[in-house]
């Protein structure tokens, strides 16, 4: 097997400067490369149905400790009585997203460096108490339609 040697520090930080798609979209850049999944691309994906299997991408909710999820999720149950003799159950979830026993979709603006956030968006500008002003998961709040792998 060839060794490939790690890249350097400054090799890592062309990559993140150089081969980015800041800019590419325009006024529609909030969605990111979303932008790529089109009309004809979702008709595509559709077209390569052969059986109609689900496929399901649900875990169990990671309420138990153990080596895999060391930090799990809280969730608090509760009953509520409703008159005359009705109720409903509703319930609390408290979770630490990043680790290794859920699953989510992080927005653009999740990250940053010394060079700004996505599409060179300034962190103390966009994110704000009130909540991020550019590169939200809501901009896909129409769903996710394409290929998968």
């Amino acid at each position: 097997m060839t060794a490939h040697p790690l890249p350097t520090r400054a090799e890592i930080d062309s990559y993140l400067r150089d081969r980015n798609n800041w800019g590419r979209w325009g006024d529609a850049g909030a969605a990111g490369a979303m932008n790529l999944i089109d009309d004809a691309k979702r008709i595509n994906a559709a077209s390569l149905v052969k059986t109609g299997r689900n496929v399901s991408l649900s875990r169990p909710f990671p309420v138990e400790p153990s080596a895999e999820n060391p930090n799990p999720a809280i969730q608090h149950l509760m009953k509520n009585e409703r008159a005359p003799g009705g109720g409903s159950a509703t319930d609390y979830y408290g979770i630490a997203y990043h680790g290794t026993s859920t699953t989510h979709i992080d927005a653009l603006c999740h990250v940053w460096d010394e060079n700004g956030g996505w599409d060179g968006r300034d962190p103390g500008e966009n994110i704000r108490f009130s909540g991020v002003q550019y590169g939200t998961v809501d901009e896909w709040s129409d769903g996710i339609l394409t290929r998968g792998v």
